[in-house]
């Protein structure tokens, strides 16, 4: 059992992968209990979404499946969320990009960095301000 954005769980059965013939959001963190309440979160929601918690399969699935939005975590193991977002716009993604992070000084940061994003959002994200940001950057593309 588990407490995440105040609900107990003892199971989230959320698959991190599924096929979308409309424009759907990757989200890529390595908490995967997160990912997966946000997944089920935006498909509850009527949302396409989708998660990965290692960075480096994430570029994968997003050179792949060419998400429409992609959310990720500055602070991962093995590759930052930074580099990730680095690497997909050098292969030509373009599609909105926002960063995520617990920790203050990280948002800060991205938001001082020129990173190429269209929002920073500090952790936790209220789900429903989740989902208006991702209906913002489906929109918008």
């Amino acid at each position: 059992m588990f407490t995440i954005f105040g609900r107990t769980e003892t199971d989230v059965s959320v698959s991190r992968h599924v096929s979308y013939d409309v424009p759907f959001v990757l989200i890529v963190d390595d908490e995967e209990l997160l990912c997966r309440e946000m997944v089920e979160f935006l498909r509850s929601r009527g949302l396409a979404a989708n998660y990965e918690t290692d960075p480096r399969e994430a570029v994968a699935i997003i050179e792949r499946e060419k998400p429409r939005a992609i959310i990720v975590d500055i602070n991962m193991q093995g590759l930052s969320g930074r580099r990730v977002v680095e690497i997909v716009q050098g292969t030509g993604f373009n599609g909105g990009t926002v960063l995520m992070s617990g920790d203050p000084d990280a948002v800060y940061d991205a938001n001082t960095g020129g990173a190429n994003v269209l929002h920073v959002l500090l952790k936790p994200i209220p789900l429903q301000a989740l989902e208006r940001y991702v209906r913002g950057v489906l929109r918008t593309e």
